[in-house]
């Protein structure tokens, strides 16, 4: 019985000292890759939100919009405009949320301002955003989203080789 169980304990032990290993592995591979970002003149961030989610296939992370405190602002934003005062665009919350669309504007002053929320205030900092600042990465009159402006800035010598904090594992 006594030798049942220390097999039964040693198998167990070296299963999760496997587990272990594997799980520290795959998170230094990925942390290779998807620990960087690209610091944007106006104080936001793209990133990855992990090195590794487990709510995606291949366990790929998202690229999403970060403040200057690290909260995500949105994992989708299409189309994403970046001035050097400003970042806007429309940001999905979540893939598969009840959560609605919506348009914002986040500057260093103001913080994150949307539309139905403060429509007064979001359509003063839109113009001034427009009429004063040069645009960053992309035309005004290219749509892109967040991943095609995040790989198309980190492969600009201004913002390559920046790390940022990202969590381990998204869900």
């Amino acid at each position: 019985m006594i030798a049942a169980l220390r097999v039964f304990i040693v198998t167990l032990s070296g299963i999760i000292i496997l587990g272990g290993l594997c799980m520290t592995t795959l998170v230094w591979v990925y942390s290779l890759k998807f620990d960087q970002c690209v610091k944007l003149p106006n104080g936001s961030e793209l990133s990855y939100e992990a090195f590794v989610d487990f709510g995606n296939s291949y366990l790929r992370p998202d690229v999403v919009l970060r403040d200057l405190e690290g909260a995500i602002i949105g994992k989708e934003i299409w189309p994403i405009r970046v001035t050097d005062v400003a970042t806007f665009g429309i940001a999905r919350p979540e893939y598969n949320s009840s959560k609605p669309d919506f348009s914002f504007v986040w500057t260093a002053d103001t913080g994150l301002v949307k539309e139905e929320e403060n429509p007064f205030l979001y359509a003063e900092l839109l113009a001034t955003a427009n009429a004063t600042s040069n645009y960053i990465g992309a035309p005004v009159d290219l749509h892109v989203n967040t991943l095609w402006m995040f790989k198309r800035l980190s492969e600009d010598e201004q913002y390559a080789g920046q790390s940022c904090a990202t969590r381990y594992f998204a869900i």
